[in-house]
């Protein structure tokens, strides 16, 4: 049983998805690629998007097995009911370190570039209230405030990228390939872990009013994502080239170069906005998900009043998995993305290959 009975379009759940990845990667993903890929970095979100393309795939596959059932429902049908309770508590451990991580990623970027007086736990606070506001409103109130900070985010962003063009160095793209594929193969980690994040639709697919092109709308959702990581990466190389790396949130760097006459300066409260309106729908959903998957474990009907709750735990482990911008750095490393993709892509993985499994040896009984 669905614990909201909110409906949305196809179209919304790619406005609801397109934030979930891009709203921390556009800042974070720069600094990493660099480090690894050197000028080859914008080449690394294109190579990770095939993540992308295995998660979407393996999420529509078990809807289309076990058509209005999340990832969590399924599990038990797939496993049985004590495997299926197991993988079921792998995610519902998983959702709070991830959640926690989002806050404090934005706390320390907020403290760092617009509020340095303010408490941590304020910022982090506040924002986590209104996000835990909007996910008791329900699925369809969230997507709808996605719609419209979405087309915010776009506008802002294809702003700032038109204003920085006279900055460019296009120098800064060579030598190509100077060290061959295995850099960029390293610097598309970090973009393959953000990637993975379009697992959301295996917790969100049940939702949606009419399945009608929605493999299509993924795939044209995650081809945007990818050209705006792309882009984010090529501007900072042309802008930066070598010193990409030396800044943890490079895209601020950026927006700094933005000066016309005296009339335009300090365009990087833009950035700011944007972050702001990226991270209020990425926090959203994934509250949103935690609050629906631990309904669904603990067997409720109403997944409402566990949302203050679990937004409260988000929050102790913002504090929990880290000591301050050093330790939110380790948790972006390599190491990290491949324990974020352990349970955002091996994980679905395994499920949706016992399902395949299960579906062949019923076949081949019957034959």
């Amino acid at each position: 049983m669905l614990t909201d009975k909110g409906k949305i379009s196809v179209t919304q759940l790619a406005f609801l998805v397109f934030p979930s990845i891009l709203a921390t990667a556009i800042l974070s993903v720069p600094g990493i690629t660099m480090h690894y890929a050197g000028h080859d970095m914008w080449l690394s979100p294109i190579l990770g998007s095939l993540i992308g393309v295995t998660v979407i795939g393996i999420s529509l596959g078990l809807n289309r097995l076990y058509p209005g059932k999340t990832i969590m429902q399924s599990s038990l049908l797939i496993a049985g009911w004590l495997p299926g309770k197991v993988i079921g508590l792998g995610f519902l451990l998983f959702l709070p370190h991830l959640n926690g991580l989002i806050i404090l990623e934005y706390g320390e970027f907020i403290v760092n570039n617009a509020l340095p007086k303010t408490p941590l736990l304020v910022i982090m606070g506040t924002m986590v209230a209104v996000c835990a506001i909007n996910v008791r409103q329900g699925i369809e109130v969230v997507s709808r405030t996605a719609q419209v900070f979405v087309t915010l985010l776009v506008v802002m962003l294809c702003l700032i990228f038109v204003l920085l063009t006279g900055e460019l160095r296009p120098a800064e793209l060579l030598p190509f390939m100077e060290n061959g594929f295995v850099p960029i193969a390293k610097g598309a980690v970090a973009p393959a872990a953000w990637f993975s994040e379009y697992t959301v639709l295996a917790f969100l697919l049940p939702y949606i009013n009419s399945k009608k092109h929605l493999g299509r709308t993924m795939l044209v959702s995650l081809v945007v994502t990818t050209l705006a990581m792309t882009v984010t990466n090529l501007f900072c190389l042309l802008l930066m080239g070598d010193l990409t790396d030396s800044f943890a949130f490079p895209v601020m760097i950026a927006a700094r170069y933005i000066t016309i006459a005296d009339f335009l300066q300090h365009i990087e409260a833009l950035i700011i906005a944007i972050w702001i309106f990226g991270i209020f729908v990425k926090i959203s959903v994934f509250l949103y998900i935690f609050a629906t998957s631990a309904a669904e474990w603990f067997g409720l009907d109403d997944y409402r009043p566990l949302v203050i709750p679990l937004a409260f735990v988000s929050m102790l482990f913002s504090y929990w998995v880290v000591t301050g911008a050093a330790g939110a750095a380790a948790l972006i490393s390599a190491s990290a993305n491949i324990y974020t993709m352990m349970f955002l892509v091996g994980l679905p993985a395994a499920i949706y290959g016992l399902a395949l499994l299960k579906k062949g040896l019923k076949l081949l009984s019957k034959g």
